[in-house]
């Protein structure tokens, strides 16, 4: 008797594992924010991209499974609020449609394989990255089995973070800001940890002037734009704002770059990029008495690049 109530329970074991342990469902294979590398191309050039859905379970998926995405209106303004609450200059912002083109916003698991694809092309000329941007997708509907009723496996709110040889978080620790209407050597300066660089085009970055905060209710008056060119023997930076209000000018600007494999992961290439700077321009938080700055120094980018990867535009590591 004993022996028949054991096999009985592994029997039934058995079955236990041959069973989808919970129900099946369909969601993005990444969801809630997630931040989208591009590699800037240039004007007027697509920037491919493939957004995966998946099927989740325990068992095998024998069906072809039918999947339709859409943008999805709602959510975004939760998700600023509950971020930003009140900074609404801080606010998420949903990509134009000039911006993106889909291929296609459904796609087919196929029976026997647990993903599918779902093909979009971003266009990036014009993107001012003052703000930052999202693209917000839903699944819409799928054929079989039911959405993942978990808020946010059901949507994929792609934040769209371009990039070019140039941008990054510079370490600006050896920069120099001091009032310029006082004599220099009677001046305490103040140092800048870091400066966040963002792109412009494929040659081009841009980032705020001297001390300003990078969430600044008023950063877009201190937009300076850097544009890098090699002529001769030279590599120039040339600056230019895009606000007369501050007064901006510039005296130099050169920048250098160098490459070095990591000793320890041989197929790790890091790139350094150091611009060094001086120009000038005035604070006018308060209109009435503006201050005026002098920024003078180096401003230096470490990008890492893993070289095993085949894709070149996949090569990147972005912490």
């Amino acid at each position: 008797m004993i022996a028949l109530i054991g096999g009985l329970l592994i029997g039934a074991c058995n079955n236990e594992w041959e069973d989808e342990l919970y129900q099946k469902s369909i969601s993005f294979g990444k969801s809630g924010v997630v931040d989208v590398y591009l590699k800037y191309a240039a004007e007027g050039g697509k920037i491919p991209y493939k957004v995966p859905v998946l099927v989740n379970g325990t068992t095998a998926n024998d069906k072809d499974i039918v999947v339709t995405v859409a943008i999805d209106h709602d959510t975004l303004a939760d998700l600023n609020f509950e971020r930003f609450r009140h900074r609404t200059d801080l606010y998420f912002k949903q990509l134009g449609e000039k911006h993106y083109e889909f291929e296609t916003m459904t796609t087919t698991i196929p029976a026997g394989e647990n993903t599918g694809l779902i093909n979009v092309n971003f266009i990036l000329e014009d993107l001012d990255l003052v703000d930052e941007y999202i693209l917000p997708l839903k699944i819409a509907s799928t054929s079989h089995y039911g959405i993942n009723p978990r808020k946010w496996y059901k949507k994929c709110l792609m934040h769209v973070v371009p990039f070019n040889d140039y941008s990054g978080v510079y370490s600006a620790s050896s920069g120099l800001v001091w009032d310029r209407t006082r004599p220099e050597h009677q001046q305490t300066p103040l140092n800048v940890p870091t400066r966040m660089a963002r792109v412009v085009d494929e040659n081009s970055i841009f980032f705020y002037a001297g001390i300003t905060e990078e969430q600044d209710k008023n950063r877009a008056l201190y937009k300076i734009i850097a544009k890098f060119e090699v002529v001769g023997n030279d590599s120039i930076v040339t600056l230019s704002a895009e606000s007369d209000l501050i007064n901006f000018s510039q005296q130099s600007g050169r920048f250098t770059v160098s490459k070095e494999m990591d000793p320890l992961l041989p197929y790790l290439e890091k790139k350094y990029t150091t611009m060094h700077l001086e120009y000038e321009y005035d604070d006018i938080s308060n209109p009435d008495f503006p201050l005026q700055y002098r920024f003078r120094g180096s401003m230096t980018l470490e990008r890492k690049r893993n070289t095993q990867i085949p894709e070149e535009d996949q090569q990147e590591i972005f912490d």
